[in-house]
């Protein structure tokens, strides 16, 4: 389906009844009689109408394009390349490929009807839209992308005008006539195409070549378009569009609210450098579409009003518990993806988190606004349970990754490429943990503040932001330099966050203010009700306590963690250490 102006008008010059010859194989001919109904818009080559199949009484979307209009080899080709990719396809979000015949005057493409227009007419009905309607089509347009990224194809369109609804609402990419398919991974393109106001920055610059992530921009540029009403490169002149594309120079207006997550998510995806932009599950685990609950459609009243406060209330997570508002069960672990099965799987760097630009960076202060989270578990000088635990964190992996603040006062980073770092309370000395190569083995270097090797100076910003974040004025305590105590994995999951430390300590800190601390070394598990209570257990009897809400806590934590330590997810040394037989 093309992308398309809606406005009404009749061809009455034109037949309105199209014929399409079928040769059989015994050479008999049969004729199918379709009627031309209304005109739905046009675009390149193509005019879009109403088709009504005289036979099966079935209505379906006709994009007719002249074959005056393909004399040249090159419109020719372009045109069997959008039906060889489209017909291809099968998804909920992609709008529908029926079939496609020829008479001696046009090509006929027969394609899903979407009787609710494309985006574009909604916002110029609307202006801009809700969060939640936002939400709502980002996600839908998302799972539509991975599926078309699943195969290989990248869409270079993505636009409001491309994006269609049907009866049901249900958003449906369409539009294939700048879509291209790789060949293999990691093959670049280099054709200068897309739409001016959602074009990226590297298609531009035509040298580099680029891939997925040309979907993925255009993504971020739907998300600022839907919530301020207009493009956020936009101008009157293409050239000057442009411009401001290749300088990144865009801002959220004053006057128009948008909440911290959505500009945080808009700007994470906006940046020049590919590499540099989340891929699609990334986007997908942004606290943008984690801090309510998302409707899967909306109502059909919204094309032409937002939705009623009384809508919105069923969605708001400020109210209710967060378990019966979960629309999916969504966990992120701290590892990265893996594909494949068994110790010689491997991570898939399509799907890894990539380190962050400099410019991202030097804007990391401002953009850490959270609320850092901050643990129930206090113990006294003489108590059985760690002296050493998480006290504060920060979950910023939507961009970097996860910060936190132990009990003794050390502050470090969990980035999102797997790598640690940690400093001292006094912020003196700091410690590097990485896997050098393919090496299991983790590797500890230990630097000052002042004197550290420039390739980790992007990380040593961030981990500075975080300690001006979560130290407190009065962090004195000293932990001798050898050794500092870091965060080793972390998991989240909807009720809990889970700490691996390096010290074999093991906490899990629920929704609900409830703690648990076990210790391998020590055999002993802690647990911290919602009043603060604090009660140590053996671990090899813990599940015959009395306090049922310690062991249904720890029932809880024992799934997660033997489903996380599954043999063929390549983490049986995380395995063994945290002695989840003990469990």
């Amino acid at each position: 389906m093309s992308s398309h102006t809606r406005r009404p008008s009749q061809d009455s010059q034109e037949s309105q009844i199209v014929e399409e010859k079928i040769v059989k194989i015994n050479g008999e001919i049969e004729i199918k009689s379709y009627s031309k109904g209304r005109f739905l818009g046009k675009g390149g080559f193509a005019r879009v109408y109403e088709l009504l199949s005289l036979d099966a009484k079935q209505i379906t979307a006709a994009k007719i394009i002249s074959k005056s209009a393909l004399n040249k080899a090159r419109s020719r080709q372009k045109l069997m390349s959008e039906i060889k990719i489209h017909r291809a396809l099968k998804h909920p979000n992609i709008v529908g490929f029926e079939h496609f015949f020829e008479d001696s005057e046009n090509v006929y493409i027969l394609l899903e009807l979407c009787s609710n227009q494309t985006l574009n007419e909604l916002l110029r009905r609307r202006k801009r839209l809700t969060e939640i309607e936002a939400q709502c089509y980002l996600l839908q347009c998302i799972e539509g992308l991975k599926y078309l990224h699943s195969h290989r194809i990248i869409h270079r369109d993505i636009k409001l005008g491309n994006l269609f609804l049907n009866d049901k609402m249900q958003l449906k990419i369409g539009d294939f006539g700048l879509a291209t398919k790789l060949e293999f991974d990691g093959e670049k393109k280099r054709t200068i195409c897309g739409t001016p106001n959602y074009i990226a920055p590297e298609v531009l610059d035509g040298k580099i070549g680029h891939s997925y992530e040309v979907d993925i921009w255009s993504t971020g540029v739907l998300g600022y378009t839907l919530l301020v009403g207009k493009p956020p490169f936009e101008t009157s002149d293409v050239k000057t569009t442009y411009r401001r594309i290749k300088m990144n120079a865009y801002s959220f207006p004053e006057n128009i609210p948008v909440s911290d997550e959505a500009k945080d998510l808009i700007s994470s995806i906006l940046v020049s450098n590919p590499a540099d932009r989340p891929n699609l599950d990334e986007i997908l685990k942004h606290d943008f579409f984690s801090k309510n609950a998302i409707p899967k459609l909306l109502p059909a009243s919204t094309l032409a009003v937002p939705p009623s406060s009384s809508y919105l209330r069923q969605f708001d997570m400020s109210n209710r518990g967060r378990d019966s508002l979960q629309l999916t069960m969504k966990s992120r672990s701290s590892s990265q993806p893996y594909i494949g099965s068994g110790k010689d799987s491997k991570p898939d760097p399509r799907l890894s988190s990539r380190p962050a630009s400099s410019e991202r960076v030097e804007k990391a202060d401002n953009n850490i606004k959270k609320v850092p989270s901050i643990s129930s578990y206090n113990p006294t000088e003489d108590a059985e349970g760690p002296q050493i635990w998480v006290k504060k964190w920060i979950d910023y992996s939507s961009k970097y990754g996860l910060g936190y603040l132990l009990s003794n006062f050390c502050c470090g980073v969990y980035f999102n490429d797997s790598t640690k770092i940690v400093s001292d309370p006094a912020g003196t000395i700091f410690q590097y943990i990485h896997r050098p190569g393919s090496s299991r083995e983790e590797e500890i270097m230990t630097y000052t503040f002042k004197e550290f090797p420039p390739e980790l100076q992007k990380k040593m910003t961030l981990l500075q932001h975080f300690r001006k974040h979560l130290c407190d004025e009065e962090t004195k305590t000293n932990e001798p330099h050898k050794g500092l105590t870091y965060v080793k994995k972390w998991l989240s999951t909807p009720h809990a966050i889970i700490f691996r430390l390096s010290n074999k300590i093991v906490q899990v800190s629920f929704q609900d203010k409830t703690e648990l601390l076990l210790c391998s070394e020590s055999k002993f598990v802690t647990y911290v009700s919602k009043k603060g209570e604090r009660n140590t257990y053996p671990l090899h009897s813990a599940m015959e306590s009395r306090n049922m809400e310690m062991t249904k806590r720890l029932k809880y934590t024992k799934e997660v963690l033997t489903s996380m330590l599954h043999p063929n997810a390549g983490t049986g040394e995380y395995r063994q250490s945290l002695h989840d037989r003990d469990l």
